[in-house]
């Protein structure tokens, strides 16, 4: 089994990027978590079932790019919209 682990920023958030596949003619699988930076709690696992990544450099873009996506989503739903009735 191999597996990486990545940690980095993107605004005040963390992103973790977990890959792994079981041996070395396998695609890596690719597992993100998002939170603030000054929270404790973890966000639930975003897996990527659908894809296969040839090599880990690819999964890594592809998770810090999906964390980014989970960031701006947790965003959009606690900032208050139009849909507010006076």
């Amino acid at each position: 089994m191999q597996k990486k682990i990545d940690i980095s920023t993107h605004g005040d958030h963390l992103i973790q990027v977990a890959i792994q596949r079981p041996d070395e003619h396998s695609a890596w699988a690719l597992t993100v978590l998002v939170r603030p930076s000054a929270a404790a709690a973890w966000s639930d696992p975003w897996v990527d079932t659908q894809r296969t990544y040839f090599t880990c450099f690819d999964a890594l873009a592809a998770g810090k790019q999906q964390g980014a996506r989970m960031i701006e989503a947790r965003r959009a739903a606690t900032v208050p919209g139009d849909d507010e009735t006076p």
